[in-house]
């Protein structure tokens, strides 16, 4: 039990630090708390219809080939799509006002998702150590396994393709198609290919490989937050900008989280019920998790 709750914990730890960076990185406001936490816990629900569908139709270990990788990767990020459109693309303004949102969202999916990941690979690996009772050999190997998982990877994949997915929620008839399935795309090449390195065992690359996510992510947020409603509303106020939105200026200013003309938008306390609900929600979700996923092992 102590090693499962220490590998719980680590792993909401990795987790709540990522969600805080994509919570702050919205340039202009603060995403509603309620939407927040639906998105992780949606993205942890798609873990298990996951390993059920793996159950039924097994897919071969991850470092077969290409197809095998690419295969694995729609599979997950298929199911990652299918409870979004349940979820956040079922979101509506406040909640959800610009493409920025959606992409946010998705990668707040993909936190969800990836923290058991990061649970199971930290409990399964160690406990072997653990369990032989040498305490030297199993301290290495934990930090080991919870400085590999660190590396994020789902976060970043639907980050990047969120904003894709952003785009589409914002359309209508055939663009809106063309965005979504260019996202999904997206999604499974950078989930193929971030396997791809770590089933060959390259952590260099795959750290570069991360590095170069990050800068790819950094760029979307700076081309569609240029053109965010919020951004047009303060260009509306301060320079007279013509609005030609359908909504009113005055519906962007009174939206959740958009705390423009204040210079303060809020620390780490406008955060705290969010890291609060999480934290409560960690263990709970884990251990369901894990006893649903052996319940349906056991019966499949």
């Amino acid at each position: 039990m102590e090693l499962l709750l220490r590998s719980t914990y680590f792993s909401a730890a990795l987790s709540l630090l990522y969600i805080l960076l994509l919570y702050r990185s919205h340039p202009f406001r603060r995403l509603p708390s309620p939407a927040t936490i639906v998105a992780f816990v949606a993205g942890m629900v798609s873990v298990l219809l996951v390993i059920v569908f793996r159950e039924i139709v097994p897919i071969p270990p991850i470092a077969t080939s290409l197809g095998i990788l690419v295969a694995a990767a729609a599979l997950e990020e298929g199911v990652k799509v299918l409870v979004a459109s349940l979820t956040v693309f079922r979101l509506r303004f406040p909640d959800v006002a610009e493409p920025l949102d959606v992409a946010l969202y998705l990668g707040i999916i993909g936190v969800g998702f990836g923290i058991y990941e990061d649970f199971w690979y930290i409990f399964a690996t160690s406990y072997p150590a653990w369990a032989a009772g040498d305490a030297g050999h199993f301290s290495e190997v934990f930090g080991g396994v919870v400085l590999a998982r660190a590396l994020p990877g789902h976060i970043l994949f639907n980050a990047i393709a969120g904003v894709l997915f952003g785009l589409a929620v914002f359309q209508r008839g055939r663009r809106r198609w063309a965005w979504a399935l260019a996202g999904f795309g997206l999604a499974v090449g950078l989930h193929a290919g971030f396997n791809l390195l770590a089933g060959r065992d390259e952590p260099i690359l795959l750290l570069v490989y991360a590095v170069l996510l990050i800068g790819v992510f950094i760029g979307l947020r700076r081309w569609v937050s240029a053109q965010s409603p919020f951004a047009r509303v303060i260009r509306h106020l301060e320079e007279g900008e013509s609005w030609i939105d359908s909504r009113g200026p005055t519906e962007y200013l009174l939206a959740e989280g958009f705390a423009w003309p204040a210079k303060a938008r809020g620390g780490f306390f406008q955060f705290y019920p969010v890291l609060l609900s999480l934290a409560a929600l960690f263990p709970i979700l884990i251990l369901a998790i894990y006893s649903l996923t052996w319940a349906l092992t056991a019966w499949l």
